[in-house]
This record gives C-alpha cells, sequence and structure tokens, in this order.
C-alpha cells in the first residue's frame, strides 16, 4: 500500500461538485500509487454487510483494491444508525492490509458519529467547507474567498482561462458561488474559441436579476443601475427574491410592485420617526455614505433613539425590522423628501401595475421608478 495516501478516507462538504472533484483528486492519486490495483465504485451506498464483505475479501485479479462509495450519505444518517455502527466496527477492527475504502457524503457541517471516529482512527476525515460568503454591505456576487475557490476550480477544468482574470471575474459575476455550473461554463467557453468577458455574458445570457438590485438602485438614485435591471428583466432573464429563489414570470409585475410600495413606505416612516425623536438632521445622503456609517455612527448612536421611537409606535411598518433592515431604509429615506415619497406612492397605488403581466406592466413600473430617481437629481 501507499505510504502518503491515507487506507480509509472520509469526504463531506456542502457543496456535491467540490466534493466530487476531491474524490476524483485522492482515486487518480491511489492509481499513480497502484498502477496495477482495481477500483470497485458504488454510485448509491450499498448495504453495509455487502460493502463489509468486499472489505474483507481479497481479489483473484490484484493484491491492490480500491473501494469508492459517491454517496455515502447513508452511513452517517441518524435513520440508518445501524448501518453506519457496522461499517464503523469493520473499520475499526478488519486488517485493511490491501484494500483502501474512500467514502464521500454531501453534508451541511463536519460530520459526527461511531463511522466517523472509527475512520479518524485508521485513516482521515476531510471537511471540505466552504468560502465566507459576501457581507450585507459588500456589492458583490461572490466574497473574496469564494472568488479565489472558484478560479481553482475554472484553473483545474480549463486551464487556459487560468491567467484571464476579466474572464474569470466574468464567470464568477454571471454564475455566482455555484462551482459545478461554472465548471461547465468555462468548458463551453473554451469550446466556442472566444475566451473574453463578452463571450461569457453573451453565453450565460440575461441571467439572474435579484430583487436586491431595486432597493440598490432606489437608495443611490441610479438610473443607469435600474434601467439595466429593467432591461435584464426584459430580454429573458429571472427575476430572483430576497432568498435567492426564482419568481414565476407571471408573478413579476405583482413582486416588483409591492417591493417598491413597501421600501417607500417604510423610507416614509423612518422619516417620520426620525423626526419625532430628533434625528432629521441626519436623513442626508452624505451622512449615510461610507461604509463604516452603519458601526460608527448609525448602530451606537442612531438605533437607540430611532428604535424607542419605533417601539412606541406599535402600528409602525418598521416594527419587526433588524437593525441591519432598519439602516437600509434609513438611507433610503436620506435619498429622497416626504414629498417625492408620498407622490411615488400615490401614482404607484393608481397605476395598479401590480395586476399587469408581461412587458406593459414593467414598462409602467419602470416609467415610475426611473421618474422617482430622476425627479430631483439636477
Amino acid at each position: 500500500m501507499g505510504t502518503t495516501l491515507p487506507t480509509v478516507l472520509l469526504l463531506g462538504s456542502p457543496d456535491d461538485y467540490l466534493l466530487e472533484l476531491e474524490r476524483r483528486d485522492f482515486e487518480a492519486a491511489w492509481h499513480r500509487a497502484h498502477p496495477q490495483g482495481e477500483a470497485l465504485a458504488f454510485e448509491g451506498a450499498p448495504a453495509a454487510g455487502r460493502l463489509v464483505q468486499e472489505l474483507a475479501t481479497p481479489s483473484l485479479f490484484s493484491s491492490d483494491r480500491l473501494l469508492v462509495v459517491a454517496d455515502a450519505s447513508t452511513y452517517l444518517s441518524a435513520g440508518r444508525r445501524a448501518e453506519g455502527e457496522a461499517l464503523a466496527q469493520a473499520v475499526k477492527t478488519l486488517p485493511l492490509r490491501e484494500v483502501s475504502l474512500v467514502l464521500a457524503a454531501v453534508a451541511d457541517a463536519p460530520p459526527t458519529g461511531p463511522l466517523v471516529e472509527s475512520v479518524r482512527a485508521r485513516g482521515e476525515v476531510r471537511f471540505l467547507a466552504l468560502p465566507e460568503t459576501p457581507k450585507p454591505w459588500e456589492e458583490a456576487r461572490v466574497s473574496p474567498a469564494q472568488r479565489r475557490l472558484l478560479a481553482s476550480v475554472i484553473a483545474r477544468v480549463a486551464p487556459a482561462l487560468a491567467g484571464q482574470v476579466e474572464a474569470v471575474d466574468a464567470l464568477a459575476e454571471a454564475y455566482g458561488f455555484r462551482p459545478r455550473e461554472l465548471a461547465q461554463a468555462a468548458e463551453r467557453l473554451l469550446l466556442s474559441g472566444e475566451t473574453t468577458a463578452a463571450a461569457v455574458r453573451a453565453q450565460a445570457g440575461a441571467g439572474e436579476c435579484p430583487l436586491r438590485e431595486l432597493e440598490e438602485a432606489l437608495l443611490r438614485r441610479d438610473p443607469v443601475r435600474f434601467a439595466r435591471f429593467a432591461a435584464s428583466l426584459a430580454s429573458g432573464g429571472v427575476l430572483t427574491d430576497w432568498r435567492g429563489e426564482p419568481v414565476a414570470p407571471d408573478r413579476v409585475a405583482m413582486v416588483l410592485a409591492s417591493t417598491l410600495g413597501r421600501l417607500l413606505r417604510q423610507a416614509l416612516a423612518v422619516r417620520g420617526h426620525a423626526a419625532r425623536s430628533g434625528l432629521s438632521r441626519e436623513l442626508e445622503p452624505e451622512r449615510c455614505a461610507g461604509k463604516g456609517w452603519y458601526n460608527q455612527t448609525f448602530r451606537p448612536k442612531l438605533l437607540p433613539a430611532l428604535s424607542a421611537e419605533i417601539e412606541g409606535t406599535p402600528a409602525s411598518p418598521l416594527t419587526s425590522m433588524t437593525p441591519w433592515q432598519l439602516h437600509r431604509a434609513f438611507r433610503l429615506a436620506a435619498a429622497y423628501s416626504d414629498p417625492e415619497l408620498v407622490s411615488a406612492l400615490g401614482r404607484l397605488a393608481g397605476s395598479r401595475v401590480e395586476r399587469g403581466r408581461g412587458p406593459a406592466a414593467l414598462a409602467a413600473l419602470s416609467s415610475l421608478v426611473l421618474t422617482l430617481i430622476a425627479r430631483s437629481a439636477a
């Protein structure tokens, strides 16, 4: 047996593709160390008795054997405790002189239990944790740590793209932290022969249109940003809600209109609460700007007074908001005057756009939003 490879290896990760890559790496390393060895792969988890028998039975054709269970989650499941315990006992007691075992399981957290302890005693347990996601204040589809991991995936499946920073960034932006889809897109890009950022965007199509883009465009009074968002939706982009779930096409106008109305009502309410708690002078875009404003100003200095005022108004639309949500509403309120918000809410109510469908409803809503954003931008 090889001296650098564990006899028994348990792999776990929340992402099935990263798990698959790690498993394939180990299999390749094992075959390099045992060029005459044979491998037996199980896509699903066989009965523990069958796997134990394979572990204990020498091969007639090769002295070195590798057993691979691509989905070993059954052995780690609380509902199949007997299976896991039987395999754990075998891993603990069998000689395993000429056989190696790899178990792979998708898991949100590092696995635990008797099997894990037996594997750790005889070999190695590896949990491939996912990198941190973008912070709420970071305007990025992927975090720097996620981007580095995605770049390593691209370098593995499409080495010719490894040094093309713009193409890699475009892939990360278009597909987000979805390693399998991104890897497939990178391979298609190489096959197309055009490895530019423009080619990535053309291949990805309109893609996803996060609902948060509506809030960002309103908050920044950025008509160009909103126009891009609306254009993506009009060209077939999929609207995704705050949880990242796709919105059904026939509900797009309703969801956009209800979100717009809620954001405007919250902003108007913030302005009222701020006035009653002596914070009106803080409602200026310049005061709310900067990355440190939330931690240095809003949370320690403004939030206590604002929260007390909100708690004293049970019917306030801000009652159940978290400090982070409330700070976003405060920044939105700072971007508009009371008359602007009241006028926009009146036009939204009169438009009945939430009952509309298709391009006409999106066009009507876009006109309303752009009018609001651009009204005092000059």
